[in-house]
């Protein structure tokens, strides 16, 4: 097959700092620690309030002055981590990747965004060639070892997202399996009813049928299991979510049980995670995740999912014809490269504070000219980058030369006596502060637009538009400042299938 001509960003590496001097702990008590500390921040890195169990062992003045240290991160002071999931020595396939999801500690705004990566993601790599983004640690550890295998992958996640990747993590499902049952199963709101006749039935070809009703639901470690995996009747996509779910319920319970102050639950999770887990996390740097634990909350992690559907938020990805790919199913970013997959993850992991404050960032996109289907346009790239928008249409006047982006400003500061204090208009550092937060995202979406501040009546008469903080009139200009659409270059690659030749019409879709 030709080049793949993929577009990648050249990744800056970073030296961690060098460690600072620490007396060592006799050699059965740092391997106890390590069980512990390693084993629950395998199950969900952050197991936030984790600090406070902790202290209960007594141990944290002799763990935070000699083993705790900072943790790597990137040019921007952000951590990332790579969390990957695989079926293990027991299961068929046991080296794919069937989880692969980044995620990204921000200990300024504290917020945890969670990017799950379809496994079905085609990419390339220099070492392993053209494939599936799950198959790659499997096909890297083949010829270079289980340590390069995940090297591999981290790098190639971190072209894919255009982020610096500090740390892995691995875990396998058998390990994943005997955590939910140490703990006693956990409790999920299943969204749908699933019914998959399609469930692999052990380690052999045939299937089992897997159900669950919607509503809540206590899950022991092999349902909780096949909740995560089943993907036949649903999709990718869908499974993801549900990964992301079983992460935050096995978190739930993990503190609610109170289990580093039982010995017997401690050798449970022992039990559980060994030989489970690979990760290039020091015990000294899962010391340090339990410790800033404590400063994130519950509503920190925000999940996200790349995924095929250009009307939703993630949606950066489309499926090509199986012809070009041996019958496979597979995945590619829209666009053809990755630049489009690396604004969308720098706008998310950038403005996460904003974006998830959905209710109060309401948008309107307006079509203020004669050309059709410029309002949903912008619907659809707004939308993709996980903005509200909440009605798109006609503008009153469709006749507009200029764009505009109207916002409806903050409130006043109140004095003493709760009455307004009015604001110089000269002063141009309170008419900034007094602009929506994500308006900046608009803008670098939107870029070179004109921005007023209020909102024209006309634009808030209905109960859908009332409450709206910005209302975007795209005008002529707009035509020549649009960031040009990935789904408008849908190309397959430049291959030739080897079942049957290409039709006139297959050669004119690649020109």
């Amino acid at each position: 097959m030709d080049s793949m001509d993929f577009k990648t960003r050249k990744i800056r590496k970073h030296s961690p700092k060098p460690p600072r001097e620490r007396k060592p702990l006799p050699p059965h008590l740092k391997m106890q620690l390590f069980a512990v500390f390693g084993g629950i921040a395998m199950v969900g890195l952050l197991l936030f309030g984790i600090f406070e169990v902790i202290k209960s062992l007594n141990f944290s003045s002799i763990i935070f002055s000699s083993f705790g240290k900072n943790l790597q991160t990137s040019e921007n002071g952000k951590t990332n981590i790579l969390l990957t999931g695989t079926g293990g020595a027991n299961h068929d396939g046991g080296n794919l990747t069937d989880t692969v999801m980044l995620v990204n500690i921000d200990y300024k705004t504290k917020t945890v965004p969670m990017l799950s990566i379809p496994r079905d993601l085609y990419v390339e790599t220099k070492l392993t060639g053209r494939s599936r983004i799950n198959e790659v640690y499997n096909l890297a550890k083949k010829k270079y070892g289980d340590k390069q295998g995940l090297d591999v992958l981290k790098d190639t996640v971190s072209q894919l997202t255009g982020q610096d990747i500090q740390y892995v993590i691995k875990v396998d499902f058998d390990g994943f399996v005997k955590i939910v049952d140490a703990l006693g199963g956990v409790d999920v709101v299943v969204e749908n009813d699933i019914y998959d006749p399609y469930y692999p039935k052990g380690e052999t070809i045939q299937y089992q049928t897997f159900s669950i009703k919607a509503g809540p639901q206590h899950l022991d470690g092999e349902t909780a299991l096949k909740y995560a995996r089943s993907r036949k009747t649903t999709s990718d996509f869908d499974r993801a979510k549900r990964q992301q779910q079983l992460l935050f319920a096995i978190k739930e319970k993990a503190l609610s049980m109170n289990v580093l102050t039982d010995p017997t639950k401690i050798q449970s999770l022992y039990n559980s995670v060994a030989g489970s887990i690979d990760t290039n996390l020091n015990l000294g740097e899962i010391v340090e995740l339990a410790k800033i634990a404590q400063e994130f909350g519950k509503e920190s992690a925000v999940p996200l999912v790349l995924n095929d559907d250009p009307t939703s938020c993630g949606g950066m990805l489309y499926t090509p014809s199986r012809d070009f790919f041996g019958g496979a199913s597979v995945l590619l970013p829209a666009g053809g490269g990755y630049d489009y997959i690396h604004m969308f993850v720098n706008t998310e992991f950038n403005n996460m504070s904003v974006l998830r404050e959905v209710e109060n960032n309401k948008i309107q996109i307006l079509n203020a000219t004669k050309t059709p289907g410029l309002a949903l346009e912008g619907m659809n790239l707004l939308s993709r980058f996980c903005l509200n928008v909440v009605y798109y249409g006609n503008a009153v006047d469709r006749t507009k030369e200029i764009s505009t982006i109207y916002y409806r400003p903050k409130p006043l500061p109140l004095d003493k006596d709760g009455k307004e204090i009015p604001v110089d208009p000269k002063d141009e550092n309170a008419s900034e502060e007094r602009k929506p937060e994500v308006l900046k995202v608009i803008t670098t979406l939107m870029p070179d637009i004109q921005v007023v501040e209020g909102i024209p009546a006309e634009y808030l008469e209905d109960d859908r538009r009332i409450d709206s903080a910005v209302v975007v009139e795209l005008g002529k200009d707009y035509l020549t400042k649009r960031i040009k659409d990935p789904y408008d270059n849908l190309r397959y690659l430049e291959t030739t299938p080897v079942s049957k030749p290409k039709t006139s019409s297959q050669q004119s879709t690649q020109q």
